[in-house]
């Protein structure tokens, strides 16, 4: 009762024109932000606030037929075959672990390997600035699926040595170029809602490790800021004998945000 007013805010957002089937699927989307949300570090008020910008900014910013996709499974960035397996990067609807309200995820032969969980945010959320579209991409998850680690070593192999998680970074990158998104926020590992599943893991680090690879710089909250395009080392600084082979990985991750974003670019609005 005390918060009808926050509440109602959500259920507008949610129930826009282009992203009301979402309750048919998720109907209780609408509470999302009563609990942790994204990182354990944002408080109710901020949560909520997350929440309706993400859901105004899919209603505002992107064709219906692009939420239509995501709930039908039928959205796909990126596709291509390699050595007999097919690899895909398709986005799906909100985690059910509230780290995200979109997710993209890295599957092999139909198989989902990995994910990367994901919201819009509204940059003056995070007090920083995101240059003209005012918005970031803001990612909770990073994650393998669990019992598929001899999968994901094999896709790794088969992708040029290039793991799930950075061609899903590839994908991440190439879905903001499309909207204009200049900046990625990724949570701190400490701060994450997964943070004692990946303890028991032993993977504690590995968010902080990631983050940092692509030149993120840890921000007030605790989490990480990535500017796009992301960072890539010289290649001059590349020892001589790995060169051809760093090349290859990065052309692989350029054909998916290349690909990502050409597939996004015509359902924005």
């Amino acid at each position: 009762v005390w918060h009808a007013g926050q509440h109602r805010e959500v259920v507008q957002a949610i129930s826009g024109l282009h992203t009301k089937g979402l309750l048919k699927t998720y109907s209780r989307a609408v509470y999302r932000y009563t609990l942790p949300y994204l990182s354990m570090k944002f408080d109710r008020a901020q949560r909520q606030q997350m929440l309706v910008g993400h859901y105004d900014f899919l209603n505002r910013a992107l064709h219906a037929s692009f939420f239509r996709c995501v709930l039908s499974d039928a959205m796909t960035l990126w596709q291509r075959e390699i050595d007999g397996s097919v690899f895909a990067i398709s986005v799906g609807g909100p985690c059910p672990h509230r780290e995200g309200d979109l997710t993209l995820v890295f599957t092999m032969d139909g198989c989902p390997l990995y994910r990367m969980a994901f919201s819009v945010v509204k940059s003056p959320l995070l007090n920083v600035s995101a240059g003209p579209s005012s918005h970031v991409l803001y990612v909770g998850q990073v994650q393998g699926y669990p019992d598929r680690f001899a999968q994901i070593r094999q896709a790794t192999r088969l992708c040029r040595d290039v793991a799930p998680a950075d061609l899903l970074m590839a994908g991440m990158a190439g879905l903001a170029s499309a909207l204009g998104i200049s900046t990625v926020a990724g949570v701190g590992v400490e701060n994450s809602l997964s943070y004692q599943s990946l303890v028991e893991l032993n993977t504690s680090t590995s968010y902080a490790d990631f983050w940092e690879k692509f030149q993120g710089i840890r921000a007030e909250g605790g989490h990480y800021l990535l500017g796009l395009p992301l960072v890539e080392k010289p290649i001059s600084l590349i020892k001589a004998n790995h060169r051809g082979r760093t090349l290859a990985k990065r052309e692989l991750k350029k054909s998916v945000s290349e690909e990502a974003a050409s597939v996004m670019r015509p359902l924005v609005l």
